[in-house]
């Protein structure tokens, strides 16, 4: 017996300002046209918690449509947990590397007709401190970068100012020794940033871990050491297209389970999202997300 489907629509009304309502009207009318069941849950409204009470609650709904940005989705993996329910995930935040790490469409209506009639698939997700991540983990620059940029949510710039902020920090930001383990073995490095990844792309389109596959049952690890602050600028582009890799300040590994030990002056972020200061225990999830992607 085939089950009617019927969809929980997750609505992150702060992702992508400017254009969310325009869009989720679009969604909508495509949802209906389609005789798709679903009903609305805006993040804003609702605290942690209330998402699970909401699908404990109604047992009928067989999916989640996610319509916001890597932030939301985090926050949706997080509060169903290893609930095997199917996922699909309509951009309208600023950075969407989720979406670019999972299937790669960022077109709108093309991650409408996947929400409606892509098949379902399976990824890996990643843990931190019991915390799930869809896309990575970073600590270091990236993680300076995501910490200036809280106090500066309610304003407007999206991925521009996102942008700025990389380029103000990164001429002045010092390499800092980092110990951690990698599958048990141990390092001692001073460190730019070091990033954990199941997908590809972090940043709003740094390609930071190029060779990385989001269901292979294993997370990458870029390292980037020390480089000189005037270099900096020349190989930030790199970072963009992923030809990075061939640098000798760039280590790569891959790995189930790292362990980042105490410092007080690298902080990290998951997934965008603020995190703090170490220590972080890390591990990938074999195959515990589903999500539709392109028939």
């Amino acid at each position: 017996m085939t089950v009617k489907r019927k969809l929980l629509l997750v609505i992150n009304p702060a992702a992508g300002k400017s254009t969310w309502e325009k869009r989720l009207l679009k969604l909508e009318n495509k949802l209906q046209d389609a005789r798709l069941r679903y009903e609305r849950f805006f993040t804003e409204q609702n605290g942690l918690g209330k998402l699970t009470y909401t699908l404990n609650k109604d047992p009928s709904f067989t999916e989640l449509l996610v319509f916001g940005g890597d932030g939301t989705l985090n926050y949706v993996v997080n509060e169903i947990g290893v609930r095997l329910l199917p996922i699909s995930v309509v951009s309208s935040g600023t950075g969407n590397d989720s979406v670019k790490s999972l299937h790669g469409i960022l077109d709108f209506d093309k991650q409408v007709d996947i929400a409606i009639h892509g098949k379902i698939s399976k990824f890996d997700l990643g843990l931190c401190n019991g915390r799930y991540f869809v896309n990575g983990f970073g600590i270091g620059f990236d993680g300076q970068v995501v910490k200036e940029m809280l106090g500066r949510k309610h304003k407007k710039g999206g991925h521009w100012d996102y942008l700025l902020t990389v380029l103000r920090i990164i001429s002045g930001f010092k390499e800092k020794k980092l110990r951690f383990s990698i599958d048990g073995v141990e390092f001692e490095k001073n460190i730019l940033l070091l990033t954990v990844s199941n997908g590809t792309t972090f940043g709003g389109g740094f390609v930071i871990n190029p060779k990385a596959i989001p269901n292979d049952g294993l997370l990458d690890v870029c390292l980037l050491k020390e480089i000189p602050a005037p270099l900096r600028f020349w190989h930030l582009p790199k970072l963009r297209t992923g030809s990075h890799y061939k640098l000798e300040a760039c280590e790569f590994y891959r790995a189930k389970k790292l362990i980042i030990k105490p410092a007080q002056d690298l902080v990290a972020h998951l997934d965008g999202e603020y995190l703090g200061l170490p220590p972080f225990e890390i591990s990938v999830m074999r195959e515990s997300l589903l999500v539709r992607t392109p028939a």
